[in-house]
């Protein structure tokens, strides 16, 4: 998965119809809620291996900080 389709899944995943970008502030986002943080949880299970846990959420700032942790941010 490359960072644009990431950012797609992003997209789905918080039902949005603007598009993301990495500085984007996650609290900005009024579909960002514990709802979305769960299934952005089972997308990193699913697609990159990783599991995540709610205390994981507290580092993430930005939608940068969800592409790093994905791997596809430099």
């Amino acid at each position: 998965m490359n960072r644009e389709e990431f950012l797609e899944h992003l997209q789905d995943i918080l039902q949005r119809d603007d598009p993301l970008t990495s500085d984007m502030e996650l609290r900005d986002i009024p579909e960002w809620d514990s709802l979305s943080m769960m299934a952005i949880a089972a997308f990193f299970d699913q697609h990159f291996e990783q599991t995540l846990v709610f205390a994981d959420f507290a580092h993430f700032v930005t939608v940068g900080d969800l592409l790093n942790k994905a791997g596809l941010e430099p």
